[in-house]
């Protein structure tokens, strides 16, 4: 099974809000990001299509699957609680230190902490990896493709924000159901580097 991992496109958030759960609008330029990911998936009629359920995932998925994909709230960004859509210098420092310092264990108020995150992604990832398919693509959110590295990796979770994973790039997972092992075939291609992509060839 090819999984292909991809990063919404750049947002508009002059004000550096945080935003994990909290819908926010697309940058401006969005549709090259989006020409350049089609282009270079060239997806096939049998590839399936799983999103995030906020709408800088889904229009997305709606542009490379022609409006047929699945939604999972199991890919949703990590729930930032009560500091969603403050900017992140209104964060109180009694709550910013201690994420800081431990976001693996720290639950941010009525939110998530990184176990909450990494959890539920794992639990998708085990439903997705169960299905008999051979092309899939996610259209995610950054903590989302974080975690399920981190799993498939088997590194610490405190590493986690190690792995660079900018705006509208890919990540490619292979996934053999002989011996139910994944590796990690790609990481955060982008516009800036070029590499020929395709789901099938010719």
């Amino acid at each position: 099974m090819n999984i292909y991992l991809i990063r919404h496109s750049a947002v508009y958030n002059p004000n550096k809000l945080c935003y994990g759960q909290s819908e926010i609008p697309l940058a401006e330029n969005f549709t090259a990001d989006f020409d350049w990911i089609k282009d270079h998936l060239n997806p096939s009629e049998s590839t399936l299509f799983f999103s995030s359920s906020f709408r800088r995932c889904t229009k997305l998925a709606a542009f490379l699957s022609d409006d047929d994909y699945q939604t999972d709230e199991r890919l949703s960004e990590l729930n930032f609680g009560s500091w969603e859509m403050k900017a992140w210098s209104e964060v109180p420092e009694k709550e910013m230190n201690p994420w800081m310092e431990d976001f693996v264990n720290y639950k941010i108020p009525k939110g998530e902490n990184f176990i909450d995150l990494y959890d539920r992604v794992v639990s998708f990832y085990e439903d997705l990896t169960a299905q008999d398919t051979e092309d899939i693509v996610i259209i995610t959110h950054a903590g989302v493709i974080r975690s399920l590295l981190a799993f498939v990796l088997g590194f610490p979770l405190e590493n986690a924000f190690n792995l660079q994973i900018d705006y509208s790039s890919i990540t490619k997972l292979s996934y053999y159901f002989k011996n139910q092992s994944s590796k990690l075939d790609f990481m955060n291609i982008h516009k800036g580097i070029f590499t020929p992509l395709v789901l099938k060839e010719d």
